[in-house]
């Protein structure tokens, strides 16, 4: 009996199963979509959608690396608890999706943008362990210079950080220990130019609102803004931050320290953190 798409998808609609499962599953029963579908419960393919609507606050994020060290990527895949994110199927899973966004065109990709094989594993994965899974994000990096990654908290936290410098082993030494500050300390920007103008504003407003009524002189509230302004920068700003393995230095100064030992200069591009749920 010959196996059509509208038997495909009619047995797709009826059991959640994936589109290349259920041609399987026909295949194996001579294209009969009700054995198809004893056949798809009996696997335990048919009750994937069924989970598909449960919560999924836990799981992992991935990271994947080109060979060269210039281009990686960092996926966060999600399930319902914590005794599944330890699996090595959920491990191998998480991996898979990062692999599959390092090679995307794309800088971001969300559930969307998945491929229907992706989707069709995921509700493979959800029958074979028996918990929802969900595929949240990805984001991809691709530069000249090198591209450093970091996972802590178990694989709950994943950070991408993007260096230029001379091509030498001790760059990705340094974007090594730049990917740890950036977990540990959660920089919102690189440098205090990107910070957005309305929010240094907003800053601003708030530090004055606390003076108000402080009975000071004007030029000394705005004095006293601008000092803690620069702790603000101090928190949101990667090169402003105290070293956390040396809080006597900034990240700045350690980037200086790095750049006379390599013999030039060394620019942070950018940085991704994941968090996990975030």
């Amino acid at each position: 009996m010959a196996i059509t798409v509208e038997d495909i998808k009619k047995l797709r609609e009826m059991t959640g199963a994936g589109m290349m499962v259920c041609k399987e599953a026909l295949s194996q029963t001579g294209g009969n979509v009700e054995q198809a579908m004893e056949y798809l419960r009996k696997k335990g393919m048919a009750s994937a959608e069924k989970k598909a609507g449960r919560a999924t606050g836990d799981g992992l994020v991935a990271i994947a690396a080109s060979p060269d060290g210039r281009t990686a990527a960092m996926a966060e895949l999600n399930c319902e608890t914590d005794f599944v994110a330890k699996t090595d199927q959920f491990q191998a899973l998480a991996q898979v999706f990062a692999q599959w966004a390092l090679g995307q065109d794309q800088p971001a990709v969300g559930p969307d943008d998945l491929p229907q094989d992706k989707a069709d594993l995921i509700k493979q994965t959800i029958a074979t362990i028996g918990e929802n899974i969900l595929f949240k994000r990805a984001v991809r990096l691709a530069g000249t210079g090198v591209i450093e990654g970091y996972l802590h908290l178990g694989s709950k936290l994943g950070v991408l950080v993007e260096l230029d410098g001379p091509d030498q082993p001790g760059l990705k030494a340094l974007g090594r220990e730049l990917a740890m500050q950036v977990a540990a300390s959660s920089p919102v920007v690189v440098s205090r130019g990107e910070v957005q103008p309305a929010m240094v504003e907003k800053e601003k407003e708030i530090y004055r609102e606390q003076l108000r009524g402080s009975g000071k002189p004007e030029q000394v509230i705005e004095k006293i803004v601008t000092g803690k302004l620069d702790k603000y920068y101090s928190e949101v700003c990667l090169l402003e931050q105290p070293f956390v393995k040396d809080p006597q230095r900034t990240v700045d100064a350690l980037i200086k320290e790095h750049a006379a030992k390599l013999g030039g200069p060394v620019t942070v591009k950018r940085f991704v953190r994941y968090r996990l749920g975030e």
